[in-house]
């Protein structure tokens, strides 16, 4: 039994090392995640053309995705994005409305909302969003 219970305590410590979102403490008794900026190892994306959808980045297709799109990996307080949007497309020139990492939710500048950080700024297609620029409000 010990020895069950050994092996399973080191597969957990192994499994729990490779996840790539780890807790810690911002000194107020809160635990937060965090998540590793290097968008080679994101695991998850979000294409802009659909962007209420979480995919599973595929390590071993050497062509990618098609059209513009977010890595980094959903976590407890929204997509943490790794990097900035990649991909290619078209860029809107009249970025008034968003996209909010925190909820994957488009929101239009009609709508009454206050942009919160981390956000995508362009145009909202219907349910697809078109940036204006590859930046990152954060």
């Amino acid at each position: 039994m010990k020895r069950t219970a050994t092996a399973l305590a080191l597969l957990l410590t192994v499994a729990c090392a490779s996840t790539p979102m780890t807790s810690g403490s911002n000194g107020t008794g809160e635990t937060r995640a965090v998540v590793t900026a290097d968008i080679r190892n994101a695991p998850d994306y979000v294409l802009l053309s659909a962007p209420s959808q979480i995919r599973t980045w595929d390590f071993g297709n050497a062509v990618g995705v098609r059209g513009l799109h977010l890595r980094g990996t959903m976590t407890n307080r929204g997509f943490q994005a790794a990097g900035e949007i990649q991909g290619n497309g078209k860029f809107c020139t009249d970025g008034q409305d968003w996209l909010s990492l925190n909820d994957l939710k488009i929101y239009t500048a009609s709508s009454g909302k206050t942009k919160v950080a981390p956000y995508v700024a362009g145009c909202a297609n219907g349910n697809s969003f078109q940036p204006s620029s590859r930046e990152i409000v954060r």
